[in-house]
């Protein structure tokens, strides 16, 4: 759909569509290569009816080529005289909200790399309020999927929508469900993070759910040449605790509770954790959880108030995009990532470089060269 005006010798033309490119593509057909991009924007409301997004594009009306010029105009004057007139245009028009010219797939590709659609399409608003003007582009030629502005609109949004902390606390428990891998990653964690800067570190298992639950930290602790200690109950988890040397690092492993277990047997645990403030309590997540169920299981573990998220299994999904979701939804930091199963070399500190470089790959090629 289209409006139409004409100020002074400029003849102004409004196209609405559903979207930018659209609407461009309706000018190139029937203004022609020369015409202006004036703005771009989301169509008020009044005009919503039309189209999604608004293109206005300035032209000048063909002169016969019989008739002869202005005759008190040079071409120089004419063409300041035409830009003047441009000036006057853009002036009356309304104000646009800024990055309102911004390529509308990104929020598309975000959610084919795997990010909630919700998340996805909020990015992309926000790319748009960071753009502090509509890109101006030739309507002559086909154009890349993003622009520069675009580009780094996107990544900064991406970057503040998340926090890392790659650290543990002097006593550490690791939490989470069935399968997630807390038991591996705590012997990485107590190889990376205490053994190798000269900490003196204990291992604890509290897991008192599985017959021969503890059989693999003890043989872990064995390994490595650390005290090793297995509780029962909440209450020699306290002693345990309480008893040991100030300067010995304790790793705490738990139970992997299941959602019937949680709520049958795992009250206590998650009472005294989340009581405990001089316990750093972490919650362990799988990266290739399917995004439908990931936000419930994170949710079940809410009652053990996790300061930090660690996820595993990075090597097996091709996107951090649960990762992010996770991290941006909760507002937890992101402390360790795990990308196999090899004790300790698979664990690396989380940084916002490695989410945000597997989403960026997901993106359009021009908005590849900033992350």
């Amino acid at each position: 759909m289209t409006n139409a005006e004409k100020s002074g010798n400029l003849y102004v033309k409004s196209f609405f569509a559903a979207s930018i490119p659209a609407a461009m593509e309706q000018a190139r057909r029937e203004l022609g290569p020369d015409a202006l991009l004036l703005n771009s924007r989301e169509a008020p409301q009044e005009a919503r009816h039309l189209g999604e997004y608004e293109v206005v594009f300035g032209t000048l009306p063909e002169v016969p080529a019989a008739a002869p010029p202005p005759p008190r105009l040079s071409r120089a004057d004419q063409l300041h005289h035409r830009i003047h007139e441009i000036r006057q245009m853009m002036g009356r028009m309304r104000s646009f909200p800024p990055g309102a010219g911004e390529d509308p797939g990104v929020a598309n590709t975000l959610i084919d790399a795997g990010v909630d659609v919700e998340l996805a399409q909020s990015i992309e608003r926000a790319v748009r309020r960071r753009m502090t003007k509509p890109a101006v582009l030739d309507i002559a030629r086909p154009h890349a999927a993003g622009t520069p502005e675009l580009q780094s609109a996107t990544v900064d949004e991406l970057d503040n929508r998340f926090e890392v902390r790659p650290e543990i606390g002097r006593i550490t428990a690791l939490v989470g469900p069935p399968g997630s891998g807390k038991t591996t990653t705590l012997v990485k964690l107590a190889v990376g993070q205490c053994l190798k800067q000269g900490r003196p570190v204990r291992l604890i298992s509290a897991d008192n759910v599985r017959i021969g639950g503890a059989d693999q930290l003890r043989t872990y602790a064995s390994i490595l040449g650390v005290p090793f200690q297995a509780v029962e109950s909440t209450v020699a988890l306290t002693q345990a605790v309480d008893a040991a040397p100030a300067n010995t690092w304790l790793l705490i492993d738990t139970p992997g509770f299941s959602a019937a277990l949680l709520d049958d047997l795992g009250g206590d645990l998650a009472s005294f954790l989340s009581r405990r403030q001089d316990i750093d309590t972490q919650l362990v997540l799988t990266a290739s959880t399917d995004r439908a169920d990931r936000a419930h299981l994170t949710d079940r573990f809410a009652a053990f108030r996790a300061s930090k998220l660690i996820f595993t299994r990075l090597d097996e999904t091709t996107s951090t995009a649960a990762v992010f979701c996770e991290a941006a939804r909760t507002r937890k930091p992101l402390s360790f990532l795990c990308q196999g199963q090899s004790v300790p070399e698979d664990i690396v500190a989380a940084s916002k470089a490695l989410v945000i470089d597997s989403l960026v790959r997901q993106l359009p090629i021009s908005l590849q060269a900033v992350a």
